[in-house]
């Protein structure tokens, strides 16, 4: 049992990572020259936010039948769905441009990271309280169900997200 936990946390884990990530990607500033992200990359365009948008309300719909909410769990479905999606603000935080970003000292930097680094586990508390939530309402045969679909969506970010070699991700460790 105490194994079956531990995989359940590292899907979540995992599962609130990619979407913090997702979330975060969709923040990010056009790669001017006045951001500190990577040259070429680019903030998503109001069409790749909505098939995003599109795609994560299929896979939930997916989920939401694989696990065969019934009535009495509804309440729970939404309020899961609606705390595990990603928020994106109207206006982006605002960043530093790459001058100032120079200007800072080493220990300002780090501060600055250490800060990024609150938040983003400030929200991944959230996400996986909002998941410990959901799971506690599902029978054993729904929890069967979640911790697979999980491990599945684990699994497919290891091999295609940042950790592989898949889409050409020079900076993989070479196996």
């Amino acid at each position: 049992m105490f194994n079956l936990k531990k995989h359940l946390m590292i899907g979540v884990v995992a599962a609130g990572i990619g979407l913090t990530a997702m979330s975060s990607f969709a923040q990010m500033p056009p790669a001017d020259g006045n951001g500190p992200g990577p040259a070429g990359r680019h903030a998503p365009t109001a069409d790749q936010i909505a098939k995003f948008e599109q795609h994560r309300a299929k896979r939930q719909a997916q989920l939401h039948d694989k696990l065969k909410i019934t009535a009495a769990q509804e309440g729970a479905w939404k309020t899961f769905t609606d705390k595990t999606t990603p928020v994106r603000p109207a206006t982006p935080p605002a960043r530093p441009s790459k001058d100032e970003w120079n200007k800072l000292t080493t220990p300002e930097r780090l501060d600055r990271h250490l800060e990024m680094m609150k938040k983003m586990e400030a929200h991944m508390t959230d996400r996986i309280a909002a998941t410990k939530e959901f799971y506690a309402v599902l029978s054993p045969e729904q929890q069967k169900t979640f911790d697979q679909e999980f491990r599945k969506m684990e699994e497919h970010r290891f091999k295609h997200g940042r950790f592989g070699r898949e889409h050409g991700d020079d900076h993989a460790p070479k196996k």
